[in-house]
């Protein structure tokens, strides 16, 4: 039993078809399209840095969001990103995804605030303004932070976020405006390898997941916020982690301890693939690849290891294995990748292939005992959902198509079949364009001409008042849906007298 969001439409009409009259009311059971933006390389003025590409304000100012918990709201850096002194304009607005000046934005609002984000976050200067997802979807004076601080995250959280904690402003305010059929969103990193056949933009959706980028079985668990250093809840249990060499023979970094299996925490936003326990599970990839590593990279991939030579990198995959046997196998070529580092005086993006980096974070000493981490590259090759009202994360294998085929998902965390607008409120300059019907309705042939009995009042009153209410009439088992819908033309044939008859004609 679907619970879907009803966009009422307020207009009862009795259609004649085939001779027969039939009961129709345009307020369905429906629910919005899913909202995607892509996740990709998001040009900052003469910069770029990747994100999730959201833009602030009027005239439109461009930012590469990141998702992170356990934050709620949603932050900026100014003008000044609080790099620090060795660090230029251009420099600062690549590390923190974008600059934000509010007075170049017509639509910002001072906006007082005693919220306060819980630690580590920094205190914020509070205005309200315009969040532009795409072209169909926009968020009117949505609260905004604007960071008075760095906030000692160096690398691994530096860009500007949305929260997607467990009271997220950003999913609230899309739900409650009716864009999202719940409180769900679904992320595809993408690929980040080292030569343009191994990179792909990835995608991040609002209020359902894109099934072309889910491959095979799934993956679901509770979220679970029971260890306070996930506090994303998205915990999980890893049973294997397997090297796969180029020649077909494999190894298992647990070694046969199959009782030492690792609990970790996804962090979708984590710079490095993974942070991996040095002793024994790092110490032994050591060993099976004949390398040892002394260095790390401060680049992108941040506190990843560095490679000393290039000519004696580990060519192979690795697998990542899950309790209940549900494996992810990294290529190579996400695995081990330049060191991208940002030059602070340019901005610029810097690859460099004589130092490959192995994106995964050996931790070590005092670190030893924290809790392992999946970050960014995991989800180059994982496609991960939660659902925040079904209170589940789903994971899938991720397939690599360029085509979306998006998908709403209800409360219940099930799939949605019936698709209509989001009902317009003032926090929403329009809704999200569908794609696909995802039904088998029989549609009117075109050129049909169908003749509707209007009956109620104020039907009559809107015909009269030659309002043109362009719709999409369907069939299905007996029940005619009505679907709000601009691209088809309707025309009405009235006399002077307005009829009880009216005939609508479709054209192509």
């Amino acid at each position: 039993m679907f619970n879907k969001r009803r966009v009422p439409c307020g207009l009862t009409i009795t259609l004649l078809f085939s001779l027969q009259s039939v009961s129709l009311s345009a307020a369905g059971d429906c629910a919005p399209y899913p909202v995607s933006v892509n996740l990709n390389n998001v040009t900052l003025g003469n910069t770029t840095a990747r994100g999730v590409s959201l833009s602030v304000g009027s005239p439109k100012q461009s930012f590469a969001f990141l998702p992170q918990w356990p934050l709620n709201s949603t932050f900026v850096y100014g003008t000044d990103g609080y790099c620090g002194e060795s660090w230029s304009e251009a420099g600062c607005r690549t590390f923190r995804g974008g600059a934000y000046d509010s007075s170049s934005s017509t639509t910002y609002k001072d906006a007082p605030s005693n919220h306060i984000e819980a630690s580590p976050y920094p205190d914020f200067t509070w205005g309200k303004d315009d969040l532009i997802f795409n072209s169909n979807t926009t968020l009117l004076d949505f609260p905004i932070g604007i960071a008075r601080s760095d906030w000692g995250a160096q690398g691994y959280h530096p860009q500007v976020a949305f929260g997607l904690g467990r009271n997220s402003t950003i999913l609230n305010s899309l739900y409650t405006a009716g864009h999202i059929a719940s409180r769900s969103w679904a992320m595809f990193w993408g690929r980040t390898g080292g030569t343009a056949d191994t990179q792909q933009d990835g995608n991040f959706v609002f209020g359902g997941f894109d099934k072309s980028k889910a491959s095979g079985d799934n993956y679901t668990s509770d979220l679970n916020y029971s260890n306070k250093n996930c506090a994303s809840g998205m915990l999980v249990t890893i049973t294997d982690l397997e090297l796969n060499f180029p020649n077909g023979t494999t190894a298992s970094l647990f070694d046969g301890m199959q009782s030492s299996a690792i609990l970790a925490c996804i962090v979708p936003d984590y710079p490095v693939l993974m942070t991996l326990p040095r002793d024994p599970y790092f110490e032994r990839f050591e060993s099976l690849t004949n390398e040892s590593f002394s260095y790390r990279g401060f680049g992108v991939y941040y506190y990843g290891m560095l490679y000393p030579n290039p000519d004696s990198i580990y060519t192979g995959d690795l697998t990542v294995t899950l309790n209940n046997g549900f494996s992810v196998r990294i290529p190579n070529d996400q695995l081990v990748v330049p060191n991208l580092t940002i030059d602070p005086s340019t901005g610029s993006l810097h690859a460099n292939g004589s130092t490959p980096e192995l994106v995964i974070n050996s931790i070590q000493q005092v670190n030893q005992g924290d809790l392992p981490q999946l970050g960014r590259q995991f989800l180059s090759s994982a496609y991960l959902m939660s659902n925040q009202d079904s209170n589940t994360f789903t994971l899938w294998n991720a397939a690599l198509e360029e085509e979306e085929n998006l998908v709403a998902i209800d409360t219940n965390n099930k799939p949605v079949d019936i698709y209509c607008a989001a009902t317009p409120t003032s926090t929403s300059s329009s809704t999200s364009s569908p794609h696909s019907t995802g039904n088998h309705d029989k549609k009117l042939s075109t050129g049909a001409i169908v003749g509707i009995a209007i009956g109620s009042a104020a039907a009559l009153a809107i015909v009269a008042a030659g309002v043109f209410l362009p719709l999409i009439v369907t069939l299905r088992l007996n029940l005619v849906r009505v679907i709000w819908n601009p691209t088809f033309l309707m025309s009405f044939q009235l006399s002077r007298q307005v009829p009880r008859t009216v005939s609508l004609i479709y054209k192509s």
